[in-house]
C-alpha cells in the first residue's frame, strides 16, 4: 500500500509539472513595455482571422511602436513618396487596463483589445464601424 501511495504521488507530481510548463498564448507576466515591429495585419471575417505579412511600400522600414515605462509611447512609421522613404513619429500616452489598451494622441484616442501578449508577440484588435458595418482590424507585432 505504501508503494502504491508513493507511485500515486509521483504520478500526480509529474502530471502537475508537465501541465504547469505548457505554453499559453497570454503570459500574464509579459510586459507591453519595449519596442514592437508590425509583422502582420488583417481583419476578422466572420469568425476567422485573416492575416497577411506586413511589408511597407518602397522597401521602407516596417512601422514600430515603443511603449515606455512612464506610460508614453512613440509610433514610428515610414511613407514612400517622391522615390524615397520619409520617416515620421507621433507621440502620446497609453493606459493598459486588463486586456484593453488605449493610446491617446493629441486630440484623439484609439482603443484596442489585447488579444495576445507574450515576451515576443503582441496582437491587437480594434473594432470600429464604417458605413454601418462593424469591422475588426488585427495587427500583430514582434518585440525587437
Amino acid at each position: 500500500m505504501k508503494k502504491l501511495s508513493i507511485l500515486f504521488v509521483s504520478v500526480l507530481t509529474l502530471g502537475l509539472a508537465v501541465t504547469s510548463c505548457s505554453s499559453d498564448k497570454d503570459d500574464s507576466s509579459a510586459s507591453i513595455e519595449g519596442k514592437w515591429e508590425i509583422t502582420h495585419m488583417g481583419a476578422v471575417i466572420g469568425t476567422e482571422e485573416v492575416l497577411q505579412p506586413y511589408t511597407n511600400e518602397g522597401g521602407c522600414a516596417n512601422d514600430i511602436v515603443e511603449f515606455k515605462a512612464d506610460n508614453k509611447f512613440v509610433d514610428t512609421y515610414a511613407e514612400y513618396s517622391d522615390s524615397k522613404c520619409n520617416t515620421f513619429t507621433e507621440e502620446g500616452t497609453f493606459t493598459k487596463d486588463g486586456n484593453t489598451l488605449t493610446k491617446k494622441y493629441i486630440g484623439e484616442s484609439e482603443k484596442y483589445e489585447i488579444a495576445e501578449l507574450s515576451g515576443s508577440k503582441l496582437k491587437l484588435k480594434m473594432t470600429y464601424s464604417e458605413g454601418g458595418i462593424s469591422v475588426s482590424a488585427v495587427v500583430v507585432y514582434k518585440k525587437i
